[in-house]
């Protein structure tokens, strides 16, 4: 039963690094680069690239870390989840807004 254990938490974290890393190297990129075309509009670069960001920090706290550290306490790990889940949701918004006064411009 502990190998079992021990192989799905392998799987998890060899599936999930990839996945938060590249969220995280595709959030800087969108917020350190300039760039052309829409994503040059403003509020549209830089709220993907903060969503980007915030979407790697939640996959890897829910993912990884809470799985590698189980004693870790409830309240302080789902506080830091829950402000990350709304940064993303808010900058998710803004996205979602700039672009669709884009679309209707």
């Amino acid at each position: 039963m502990q190998s079992r254990r021990w192989v799905s938490l392998t799987l998890v974290m060899v599936t999930a690094l990839p996945w938060s890393l590249s969220l995280g190297v595709m959030g800087l990129w969108l917020i350190a680069e300039p760039h052309t075309g829409t994503l040059a509009r403003p509020g549209i670069g830089g709220s993907a690239g903060v969503a980007a960001l915030c979407g790697a920090q939640i996959v890897f706290l829910m993912c990884i870390a809470d799985r590698v550290f189980p004693r870790a306490h409830r309240l302080i790990s789902r506080t830091l989840e829950g402000i990350l889940a709304m940064i993303f949701l808010g900058s998710a918004g803004v996205l979602a807004g700039a672009w669709a006064i884009e679309w209707w411009a």
